[in-house]
C-alpha cells in the first residue's frame, strides 16, 4: 500500500481482533491522528485506549498481529549531510523482518514520511541490532520512527518511539 492515513479522531490504523494476524501495515503515510499512528489493540485495551503494546522478550505473546515488536531506535544523527538510524529488534528467533523508517516534524508516533526500509533476520535469540542510513538525510530536530513487519506472518508492529536527529 501507498496510503494516506491522516486527520482520525482516534487511531490512524486499528487491529483489535485476538484473531487478527497477517496485517500488513506497510510503505503508508500516517499522521496528524489524535491516537496511535497504529494501535495492535491488545488483551484489556479496548479501541479508544490509545496505549502502546510493551514488547516483551521472543515475542511469544499472542494478539492482534501477534502482538508483534516495534523496533528500539537508540540514535538517530545526522552529520555531513548523512544520516545514521542505530536501533533494535526483539522478536521472534531466526526469523526475517523488514524495518521501514519514517521521519516526523514533530514528537509523535506515527510515519509521515517513508524514508525507506533494512532487511535483517533475528538471530537464534530473537535479538538483532541493525544501522540504516537513507538515501536522503533527515534534518536535525526531526523525528525517527519505525515500524517492524514479519515478512513469515504478515504482522507488522505499531510505531516504535520517535527518536529525534542530533547533529552529534
Amino acid at each position: 500500500g501507498s496510503n494516506t492515513i491522516a486527520f482520525n479522531g482516534d487511531d490512524g490504523v486499528e487491529v483489535f481482533s485476538i484473531s487478527s494476524t497477517g496485517n500488513e501495515i506497510s510503505r503508508n503515510s500516517i499522521f496528524s491522528n489524535v491516537g496511535l499512528g497504529i494501535d495492535l489493540v491488545g488483551l484489556g485495551e479496548s479501541s479508544s485506549t490509545n496505549v502502546f503494546t510493551p514488547n516483551d522478550p521472543g515475542d511469544a505473546d499472542e494478539g492482534p498481529n501477534n502482538l508483534q515488536n516495534k523496533p528500539v531506535l537508540s540514535s538517530a544523527k545526522t552529520v555531513s549531510a548523512k544520516t545514521t538510524i542505530a536501533g533494535k529488534l526483539d522478536s521472534i528467533p531466526n526469523q526475517p523482518y523488514t524495518i521501514e523508517f519514517f521521519s516526523n516534524p514533530q514528537d509523535t508516533n506515527e510515519g509521515k514520511k517513508l524514508i525507506g526500509e533494512k532487511s535483517i533476520t533475528t538471530s537464534a535469540d530473537g535479538l538483532r541490532t541493525f544501522t540504516f542510513s537513507p538515501a536522503t538525510s533527515v534534518a536535525v530536530g526531526q523525528e525517527i520512527t519505525a515500524t517492524a513487519f514479519s515478512t513469515a506472518t504478515g504482522d507488522t508492529s505499531e510505531f516504535s518511539a520517535p527518536k529525534r536527529v542530533a547533529s552529534s
